[in-house]
């Protein structure tokens, strides 16, 4: 099976749903003056990284023309869902740093040339290093920026705006990212809402419970002057640091954003993140690719060869039994979970939709 593009494809069937809910809820809104929802962007590059980060901002300052979104949008929700991937893999965002010791991309560079060992000038003026600038996610905590950011400066009605930013909540959780590209690291730069954005259990968001007391979070404070916490996921085997806007790093702390970046290269080592950490720039690369089992494309290929196999030996198998093999293999529902063992109701969808890809929609030779 070829998983090339698995996790770009996985990006867009978390996020396609999300971006149908926001625009048919915001479809009858003057939204003229409010930036598109940003959706978090996988560098061209992370699909073959062996180490695999996300780097997670506050909210955007202008973005892309809410009325092309919605266009875009309305014809396909998938091509919605990638429309500004351009930024990352075009190198774009080497253009937005402004500085090098107060801003989030200042912050982002600093440490991909420090975990790689590469002298930053290479990295941001030379461009020397173009797959290590295309090899992690970006995403923000907030998919619409505050009304202050940009909405009040274009004369936004704030109720129109308030209404868009409740449709865009939907975007708004860590756990998209995380059952999406799974990411093995996350630096959440916003201190001020990671409760809420860390938070992986909509469940558990939806009645208020304090991440904290969440048995499968693992939580504690790192620096307390330095305002580092760290979060260990452990359903999902993901670790985040999360720390202050990079602004308040440099401008605010009084230690600086080397500082920051020095002691999270230092804690990836010894929370052994990964394994072994790169010796140089050379290392960014895994020795093979993934292969997604929670893709639908994966799905698929294996159904078709389970009941390939099954017909040719004259043998039956049930919905719930189908189920347990998935779960026992962790092969997750769209939505991240495990297969519903109650009549299994979520694994016959499933027999359903891929037994219509492959009677109806499947191209004939």
């Amino acid at each position: 099976m070829n998983s090339m593009g698995t996790l770009r494809n996985r990006l867009i069937e978390q996020y396609a749903p999300l971006t149908e809910k926001f625009v048919k809820e915001i479809d009858n809104l003057n939204i003229s003056g409010i930036p598109a929802p940003h959706i978090p962007i996988m560098g061209k590059n992370y699909e073959f990284a062996k180490y695999k980060m996300a780097f997670i901002g506050m909210e955007t300052y202008g973005w892309e023309d809410i009325k092309k979104f919605l266009d875009t949008a309305r014809k396909d929700y998938s091509k919605a869902v990638t429309l500004m991937e351009s930024t990352i893999n075009d190198l774009e965002h080497l253009g937005w740093r402004k500085n090098d010791h107060a801003t989030f991309w200042g912050f982002v560079f600093k440490f991909i040339a420090k975990f790689y060992k590469v002298e930053y000038d290479d990295l941001v003026a030379k461009k020397a290093y173009p797959e290590l600038l295309t090899s992690f996610v970006w995403g923000n905590t907030n998919a619409v920026e505050r009304y202050c950011v940009t909405a009040q400066r274009e004369c936004v009605d704030y109720k129109t705006w308030e209404l868009v930013k409740k449709a865009s909540i939907c975007f708004d959780s860590i756990n998209n990212i995380v059952k999406s590209v799974h990411p093995k690291l996350f630096f959440v730069l916003n201190s001020s809402v990671d409760k809420d954005y860390i938070q992986n259990d909509d469940a558990v968001r939806a009645l208020d419970i304090p991440v904290e007391n969440k048995k499968n979070v693992m939580k504690f404070t790192i620096d307390e002057k330095r305002k580092i916490a760290y979060y260990y996921l452990r359903d999902d085997d993901v670790h985040i640091f999360s720390m202050p806007h990079p602004t308040w790093m440099g401008l605010y702390s009084g230690f600086g954003i080397d500082s920051y970046v020095d002691i999270v290269v230092d804690l990836i080592h010894q929370y052994n993140i990964w394994n072994c950490l790169p010796e140089n720039h050379e290392d960014w690369k895994g020795d093979t690719l993934p292969i997604d089992k929670s893709s639908i494309s994966f799905k698929r290929a294996f159904l078709a060869d389970l009941a390939g196999s099954l017909i040719k030996n004259n043998l039956v198998m049930s919905g719930k039994e189908l189920q347990l093999i998935f779960n026992m293999n962790n092969i997750l529902t769209s939505y991240g979970c495990s297969y519903s063992e109650d009549g299994g109701r979520g694994i016959h969808k499933l027999i359903t939709q891929v037994w219509s890809f492959f009677y109806y929609e499947m191209p004939m030779n």
